[in-house]
């Protein structure tokens, strides 16, 4: 299959090769932007998570820079920027930096409350999936949501996916490993269905995450920051959006069964604290990564060992992408474990 997927780029590459161009260009940009943020950190004591924190999920041991996602973040854009020229790409970089904006000011110690954020993303979001119609609304066979009904859901599902991204961001490459394999399934699904532009966009992501997880994992020498973390987030769902609504062969629940790891972690999580009378914003140290750190006392084997507990799921998503009743059942079974 040729992947003639750069509507409007002036250059000659296209095809895998082509493809393979991007993802090096991501990783390059991504891992000397990061390589600068933590020289700048060390020398400047900016972009800081400090080790003494009271923050129950801290569990670093030295002050760290967590500011990671911007290589990330300022790779795409540069690249989406150069190499698409659809309408629809434009309001998905808005999107993408109200969205990034939500989680940096935090970042950079401009705390916002709970609240504040959820607007932002939510904004974002609304920006973003109404030109490039990522909006979920298809769940056959179960039920097909009015268009507007699933305008609500489809900013309620993507904010939650920024928010399941960003509870996961505990552990040394634990979030980056989980996005590169979900990341990856999509790129494969999206080659499969000729999505070109979700194609692009999955492959600029990947090399990106890659060369932040250089600097990550397993010294943890730069965290993604939440920034990071919703705009990774976000950026799937959107990408699923798309996928899923806008070709017959892929069922909106692969998006679902691909993402079950953090958005059960959220799900669960929500439950857990209001069983406990807590509020759900409140941050805890309870998670699955927490919770196996605790056996393995390895914050990098704790990230492989959800990993190789979520690769299998993530195979199996692609496998049955046009199942919809295998993809719901693989989901109650990851549920059920």
């Amino acid at each position: 299959m040729s992947l003639h997927f750069l509507s409007g780029f002036d250059g000659a590459l296209d095809g895998v090769a082509g493809l393979v161009v991007f993802v090096l260009a991501a990783f390059f940009l991504s891992l000397i932007i990061s390589l600068i943020i933590l020289k700048m950190s060390q020398k400047f004591h900016i972009f800081i998570d400090k080790a003494d924190s009271d923050k129950p999920q801290r569990f670093h041991t030295r002050p760290t820079p967590r500011a990671g996602g911007v290589g990330i973040f300022l790779s795409f854009v540069v690249l989406d920027l150069f190499l698409t020229r659809e309408f629809f790409s434009f309001y998905l970089l808005i999107g993408t930096c109200i969205v990034f904006v939500s989680g940096i000011l935090e970042d950079f110690s401009i705390p916002l409350t709970p609240k504040q954020r959820l607007i932002l993303q939510a904004l974002g979001t609304a920006v973003a999936i109404l030109p490039t119609q990522a909006i979920i609304s298809d769940l056959s066979p179960l039920v097909i949501l009015p268009y507007y009904v699933g305008v609500v859901f489809s900013v309620f599902a993507i904010v939650g996916v920024c928010n399941s991204m960003n509870i996961i961001d505990g552990f040394n490459g634990l979030a980056g490993g989980i996005c590169l394999m979900i990341l990856g399934a999509m790129g494969i699904v999206a080659y499969l269905n000729g999505a070109g532009f979700v194609l692009l966009m999955c492959a600029l992501l990947f090399g990106g995450v890659v060369g932040f997880l250089v600097v990550n994992f397993p010294l943890g020498k730069i965290f993604l920051g939440d920034g990071g973390a919703y705009m990774l987030g976000f950026l799937i769902g959107v990408m699923l959006g798309i996928l899923t609504q806008q070709s017959e062969s892929i069922s909106a629940w692969f998006g679902l069964s691909l993402m079950i790891y953090p958005v059960w972690e959220v799900l669960f999580s929500i439950y857990r604290k209001l069983k406990s009378r807590v509020s759900a914003m409140q941050p805890d140290s309870k998670h699955l990564h927490q919770l196996i750190y605790r056996l393995l006392k390895s914050n990098p084997l704790s990230s492989v060992c959800i990993w190789l507990f979520n690769l299998p799921f993530v195979i199996l998503s692609v496998i049955f992408m046009n199942n919809p009743y295998k993809l719901i059942i693989l989901s109650i079974i990851f549920i059920i474990i």
